[in-house]
């Protein structure tokens, strides 16, 4: 199953939207004129919505093909958090299957957090932000079984996140400026103790003003997946140093001058310096296998 993201926004924080939901499943051009109401609305638009394709296509789980089709209709109703799906006895019609076919449907949803499944009388399948680490976390299942490594998931952002500070330079905005200079200053208020989410933000940050949304997406997903196994591993104070600001104000400041080249050049040199000290400090995480949280 295709799953289609499109708002260049990640976590929560200085660069991204207020609570915790992040990449929305909904076109850019579905909030232009439209009120903050109509994305929060209770009544489903679904009932005045026909099917994209007037059916199911085949070749393709019964489950799976609905929930394609779900993700159609919610795209191409510029529906957001908030929205509610049809019930189950609505899309069982429409679908002509039985309703355990759309209850998996829902399920397979409700697993890549697209949607949750509420109950009580307002409740049934409720549109809700989708956040990097449910990418993050599919995409670790996949790693795991493949026998991938903290060392194989190190090099791989030490290929995409020079290009990210560079890119961010190229497509920065007087608004994505504003949002750098926020997550800088930010950064360099924050205490010690939280240094750590600090100098993940300003990499968030980084992601959605590249232009990219396949970049933002997947480097975001790929620092959380990064993040959450340092700090799991106990390792983040031994491998991360709590300077990190300092070079993060100098790639920042590149970047709010449009200085691609430098920009890419320093965030090259940054996540050069903090591999070759994984290594030295902590050899066996880095050879570790990823696993599945």
């Amino acid at each position: 199953m295709a799953l289609i993201w499109a708002q260049p926004f990640g976590r929560a924080g200085a660069g991204r939207p207020a609570g915790f939901g992040t990449l929305l499943f909904v076109p850019n051009n579905s909030m232009n004129g439209a009120s903050p109401e109509a994305h929060h609305r209770t009544d489903s638009p679904f009932s005045r919505m026909a099917p994209s394709s007037g059916g199911l296509t085949r070749g393709t789980k019964t489950s799976e093909r609905i929930a394609s089709a779900l993700v159609e209709d919610i795209i191409g109703g510029g529906l957001g958090p908030g929205d509610r799906l049809p019930n189950e006895a609505s899309m069982a019609e429409r679908f002509g299957v039985g309703r355990g076919s759309v209850r998996e449907a829902l399920r397979v949803l409700e697993v890549h957090g697209m949607i949750s499944l509420r109950s009580g009388p307002k409740g049934g399948p409720v549109i809700i932000a989708v956040d990097p680490r449910y990418v993050g976390r599919t995409l670790s299942l996949y790693l795991s079984l493949r026998g991938a490594t903290i060392e194989e998931l190190v090099q791989t952002r030490l290929i995409l996140e020079p290009n990210v500070a560079r890119l961010a330079a190229e497509h920065l905005s007087e608004e994505s400026s504003t949002r750098l200079r926020q997550a800088l200053e930010a950064e360099a208020a924050g205490a010690e103790a939280g240094y750590i989410d600090a100098a993940n933000e300003f990499h968030y940050v980084l992601a959605t003003i590249t232009g990219n949304r396949v970049l933002d997406l997947v480097a975001t997903a790929l620092k959380d997946l990064y993040t959450t196994r340092v700090v799991g591993a106990g390792v983040a104070h031994v491998t991360t140093d709590p300077s990190i600001k300092l070079e993060h104000r100098e790639i920042g400041e590149a970047i709010l001058r449009g200085d691609g080249e430098t920009a890419e050049r320093l965030m090259r040199s940054h996540m050069d310096y903090y591999t070759d000290k994984i290594h030295s400090v902590a050899p066996r995480f880095a050879e570790s296998r990823l696993t599945w949280e």
